[in-house]
């Protein structure tokens, strides 16, 4: 991987930046943040932080579907994802050709072997098989596929069950780190 990387933070890592409630992880955010920010002494290049669009969204929902909304929080936290400096990135196709690639390891490899017969594999094509079937959040298939479209190190804390996996399955392909410890 690049030796001065650009990051892609996750809605998880982005809340424990901005959630100083999380007295465990948001220090250590922080650290990681002011750290990735600060000039290479040799080449005096600066990462770029980046926020996927699938993470705005996430937030947007968790936005409108709280049972006790609250305005001031929600324009606070809109606030901070605006002023932090983050670099929006776009889900694009060729994002769409690496999200294939890692849902067909996940099918391939975690998925129960007795529902992938041809029948079922052409099935797929109208009524394909869900996250929730593969026990992964579908956002961090797509966010994973924005690192690699992009090379950028995907910024995560979730790194256990099938999405852990994946992972390392795609090691050589993409960079993880968990700055929450």
């Amino acid at each position: 991987m690049a030796d001065h990387p650009d990051y892609l933070l996750d809605t998880m890592i982005l809340r424990y930046w901005y959630d100083s409630r999380c007295q465990k992880e948001h220090p250590n955010v922080l650290a990681h943040v002011q750290a990735a920010c600060q000039p290479d002494p040799q080449s005096q290049h600066v990462s770029r932080l980046y926020i996927s669009t699938v993470t705005l969204g996430e937030i947007e929902f968790g936005h409108r579907v709280t049972r006790t909304p609250n305005a001031t929080e929600q324009a606070k936290s809109w606030a901070f994802v605006h002023q932090i400096g983050l670099v929006p990135l776009d889900v694009t196709r060729h994002v769409g050709e690496y999200y294939g690639e890692l849902k067909a390891w996940l099918f391939n490899n975690c998925f129960d072997k007795s529902l992938r017969t041809r029948a079922k594999r052409f099935r797929q094509l109208v009524d394909p098989i869900s996250g929730e079937d593969l026990h992964v959040q579908e956002n961090d298939v797509w966010i994973a596929a924005q690192a690699m479209t992009h090379n950028l190190v995907l910024v995560t804390h979730d790194s256990h069950g099938n999405f852990g996996k994946l992972l390392k399955a795609f090691s050589a392909k993409l960079d993880v780190q968990d700055w929450s410890i």
